[in-house]
C-alpha cells in the first residue's frame, strides 16, 4: 500500500503544480487523493526539507525528478574538486560549485554537463540538506591558544576553542560537535573524550560512537522503568490461559540473560504434534508512546557484540519481568500449532497466557541430551523425552522447509575471546548445532503461522520481507559457479526459485568450495527488511513470515504484538485504524535502518579484534580460500574466519585484469578466482581501519 508521502511525490514528479500558497496546493492535492489536507500540507513540508520536492518561483512546486536534480552525500577529493555520490553513478564537482557544501553534507545537485566516455557527469551544489555535524569522532592536536581535531571519517579538521577542550589532551581520541562555520570553516567543541585507544574499552566506545550507539538509557527511561513491578499482578492473571502446570522451559546460549521464548511439545495418538511457542507479553508492560516506548522505537533492536549486549529495553524489563526465568510467573503471547505427520501446521490458535519455566537450559545441555550423554541425561531426566520428541519434530519441520526449497546456508561464525585487559586473545569456529537448528526451526514456524494468520485478517501488520534477487546479480553467481564446475540449475532468463538455489548448495556440500559457494551466493541474495506489506521470504521458501519471536531485543516483534493483543481484545477499529497503519509503515523503515546500523556496529567491532588479534602474527604464513575478488586484488579467508586482502599491486608475477563476470583477476600466464586455494603471508594489519594485508606465497593445487 503506497503512502501518502509516496503518492504525493509520485504526483510532483511528473508535472510543476502551481497555486498561490501551501495551503492552496494542499487543499488541491488532498481532493485529488481524498486525503486530510492538513495531513498533505505536513507531508509537503517533510518533502521540501528532505529535499524530494523543490519551490521553483513563488509557490510553486516540482519533485526533484521532473527538475533533473539529484540527492546525494557530496565528498571531498582534492580542495580543488569533490563527488556527489549517487547510486546512478557519481557526480564530478567542481570548487566554485561547492556551494558552502563540505565533506559528508547530503545535498542536491543540478546536472550541468553530461558524462562523456570516461568522464562523469559534472554538476552544481544548489542546496545543502543536511549537515553531519554531531558526534564527529577525530584525533585532539592542541596548540597555543586553540586546538585542531583532525575528523577520521571526514577529510576536515574542526577548530576548538580553548573553553571547549572538555579535559581532552594532545592525541587523544575525541568526540566532536560542529557548532558554526565561521569564514567557511568549522569550529566545534568536545563533548566526550575517549582517550588513548589501547586502554581497556575506549576501542569499543570508539566504534559504538562512529555508530551514534548510545550505551546508557536517559534518567526519564530509568525512571519509569524502576515502577514496574518484578513481580507478576495476579489482576493481570485474568481471562489469560494458565499454562503454569504444563512442561514449558527456555533454550539459550549459556551467556543470555533476556530469556523471550519459551516452548513445549506434546506427541499425540494419531502421530501429530502440538508445538507451543510462548513469547514473553512484553506489550503488557511497554504501552505505546509510553517514555520507555519512544526510547525502544529509536534504538529499534539489542545490540550484540564480543561478551556484550545493548539492549533495546531497560535491564528491569530485558532481564527482569519480560525474562522467562525459570521458576518464576511471566505473562506471555502463545502460539499453538498442530502439526501433522508431513509437517504441515493443520490448526493455530494465539492466545494471552501465564507460565512458569521448569528450566533454564542452554543448546550444548540439549546437544548432549539428544546425542545420549548419559550423565546429562540423568540430571534432566524429567524433560529427556520431551527434548527427543522436540528433536523429532525439528527434523520433520526441516525437512519439509528443505522440500520447499528454503536455503540453509552453512557459513560458520568466527567468536573472539577476549583476555582479562580487553584484548582479542582466541577466535573460535561457531557452527550451527542440533540444538540451535531445533529453537531456529520452532520460532520460524511461529513467525510463519502469525504472519499468515494476520494477512488473511487484513490487518496493518508488520512482515519480515526477502525479496527474490536482482537477475543480474543471479547471472554473475551463475557465472561464478560455471568457474566451479558446478551445474547452473535454470536458465539465466527464467524466473529464479528458492528451489533452484538449493541444488547449487546440495551440490557444492562436499566440495572444497562448499563455504565461497555459500558466501557468495547469500551475497547475490537481497537483504530483508520490515515491511507492511506481506512479500514472503524467498531464502526461506515461505509465503508469509514475520518477526514475532523476539519482542525484548526487536521493535518489529514488539509491535505486532500490540496489534495482535488489541486483536484478541476486539479493539478493531483502533487496529483498522489511519493512525495504526502509518505507524506501521514508520515502524517498519525506522526498524530496518536500525537493524543495519546494528549489524554495522556489531560487524565493525568483531572485524576490529579479529585485526588485533592478527597482529601478533605478521610474517606468518596461512592456508586459506580466496573468498572475493575485485579490481583492487583478492581477499582470502583463513580457517579462524579472518579476512585480508592481497593487492593487486603486490601480484608482480604477472599482469593481471578484473574479470567482472566470471569474479577473477586473470592475467596473461595465471588467474586467481574466488574458491581457490592460497598460501599466503601475513603482511600488515590496520585495527582501527579494519584492514588486513596479505601477499601470495604460492596456489595450493
Amino acid at each position: 500500500m503506497e503512502t501518502l508521502k509516496e503518492k504525493v511525490k509520485d504526483i510532483l514528479n511528473t508535472r510543476f503544480v502551481s497555486h498561490k500558497n501551501i495551503n492552496a496546493l494542499a487543499l488541491a492535492l488532498a481532493k485529488m487523493l481524498k486525503e486530510d489536507s492538513l495531513d498533505i500540507k505536513n507531508v509537503i513540508s517533510e518533502l521540501v526539507e528532505s529535499g524530494d520536492i523543490v519551490e521553483v518561483g513563488k509557490n510553486k512546486y516540482a519533485g526533484t525528478r521532473v527538475l533533473g536534480l539529484v540527492k546525494g552525500k557530496f565528498t571531498y577529493s582534492t580542495p580543488t574538486y569533490g563527488f556527489v555520490l549517487n547510486e546512478n553513478g557519481d557526480i564530478f564537482v567542481s570548487r566554485r560549485n561547492f556551494n558552502g557544501a563540505f565533506d559528508g553534507d547530503e545535498v542536491l545537485v543540478k546536472i550541468i554537463g553530461q558524462a562523456r566516455g570516461d568522464k562523469k557527469r559534472e554538476g552544481k551544489i544548489l542546496k545543502i540538506l543536511t549537515r553531519d555535524n554531531d558526534g564527529l569522532l577525530g584525533t585532539f592536536h592542541e596548540f597555543k591558544n586553540y586546538a585542531l581535531v583532525d575528523l577520521d571519517k571526514k577529510k576536515l579538521q574542526v577548530k576548538i576553542q580553548s573553553s571547549d577542550y572538555n579535559e581532552a589532551r594532545d592525541n587523544d581520541k575525541v568526540v566532536v560537535d560542529i557548532e558554526s562555520y565561521i569564514s567557511g570553516n568549522p569550529v566545534g567543541r568536545v563533548v566526550e573524550v575517549i582517550g588513548e585507544l589501547d586502554k581497556k574499552g575506549n576501542d569499543i566506545k570508539y566504534f559504538l560512537r562512529q555508530y551514534k550507539v548510545r550505551e546508557n538509557f536517559p534518567e526519564n527511561v530509568l525512571k519509569e522503568a524502576r515502577k514496574i513491578p518484578q513481580v507478576v499482578d495476579k489482576q493481570k492473571l485474568k481471562d489469560r490461559v494458565d499454562l503454569r502446570n504444563e512442561m514449558i522451559f527456555t533454550i539459550d546460549g549459556k551467556d543470555a540473560k533476556d530469556l523471550d521464548d519459551a516452548i513445549s511439545v506434546n506427541k499425540n495418538e494419531d502421530g501429530s504434534f502440538t508445538l507451543g511457542v510462548h513469547i514473553a507479553d512484553v506489550g503488557e508492560y511497554v504501552k505505546l508512546n509510553s517514555i520507555i516506548d519512544r526510547e525502544a522505537y529509536e534504538r529499534g533492536t539489542s545490540i550484540y557484540f564480543l561478551d556484550q549486549v545493548i539492549p533495546m529495553l531497560p535491564r528491569e524489563l530485558s532481564n527482569g519481568i519480560c525474562s522467562l526465568n525459570e521458576g518464576v510467573e511471566r505473562l506471555t503471547l502463545s502460539v499453538e500449532m498442530v502439526i501433522d505427520k508431513t509437517g504441515e501446521v493443520v490448526r493455530s490458535r494465539i492466545f494471552e497466557s501465564v507460565i512458569k519455566s521448569r528450566h533454564r537450559l542452554n543448546y550444548d545441555e540439549v546437544l548432549e541430551v539428544i546425542e545420549g550423554n548419559k550423565e546429562t541425561r540423568a540430571r534432566l531426566s524429567d524433560i529427556v523425552d520431551t527434548i527427543l520428541t522436540m528433536h523429532e519434530l525439528s527434523n520433520l519441520l526441516d525437512t519439509r522447509r528443505t522440500k520447499f526449497g528454503a536455503l540453509n546456508f552453512e557459513i560458520p561464525e568466527g567468536e573472539v575471546l577476549l583476555d582479562e585487559n580487553g584484548k582479542a586473545k582466541e577466535i573460535v569456529k561457531r557452527e550451527a548445532t542440533k540444538s540451535t537448528k531445533l529453537i531456529e526451526t520452532f520460532m520460524v514456524v511461529a513467525n510463519e503461522t502469525v504472519a499468515k494468520t494476520f494477512e488473511n485478517l487484513k490487518i496493518p501488520f508488520v512482515y519480515r520481507v526477502h525479496e527474490k534477487p536482482d537477475s543480474e546479480k543471479i547471472k554473475t553467481f551463475f557465472n561464478f559457479i560455471d568457474t566451479l564446475g558446478l551445474k547452473i540449475p535454470v536458465s539465466p532468463k527464467k524466473q529464479i526459485e528458492p528451489k533452484d538455489l538449493q541444488g547449487v548448495l546440495e551440490e557444492a556440500q562436499d566440495k572444497d568450495s562448499k563455504g565461497v559457494v555459500n558466501m557468495v551466493m547469500l551475497r547475490s541474495l537481497k537483504k530483508a527488511k520490515y515491511m507492511d506489506k506481506c512479500l514472503g521470504h524467498f531464502g526461506m521458501a515461505l509465503k508469509y513470515y514475520s518477526h514475532f519471536t523476539s519482542p525484548i531485543r526487536r521493535y518489529p516483534d514488539l509491535t505486532i504484538h500490540r496489534i495482535i493483543k488489541e486483536y484478541l481484545h476486539g479493539n478493531l477499529s483502533f487496529i483498522k485504524s489511519k493512525e495504526m497503519a502509518d505507524f506501521v509503515v514508520k515502524s517498519a523503515e525506522k526498524s530496518s535502518v536500525q537493524e543495519m546500523n546494528s549489524e554495522d556496529v556489531e560487524r565493525a567491532i568483531t572485524d576490529y579484534k579479529k585485526c588485533e588479534y592478527m597482529l601478533s602474527f605478521v610474517g606468518r604464513e596461512f592456508d586459506g580460500i580466496i573468498s572475493s575478488v575485485t579490481n583492487r586484488g583478492f581477499y582470502v579467508e583463513l580457517d579462524n574466519t579472518c579476512e585480508g586482502l592481497v593487492p593487486v599491486s603486490s601480484l608482480t608475477d604477472d599482469f593481471y585484469e578484473f574479470d567482472e563476470e566470471k569474479l577473477m583477476l586473470k592475467g596473461r600466464h595465471n588467474y586467481y578466482r574466488i574458491g581457490e586455494k592460497v598460501r599466503v603471508k601475513m603482511v600488515s594489519a590496520v585495527p582501527l581501519e579494519r584492514k588486513i594485508n596479505f601477499e601470495v606465497v604460492k596456489k595450493i593445487r
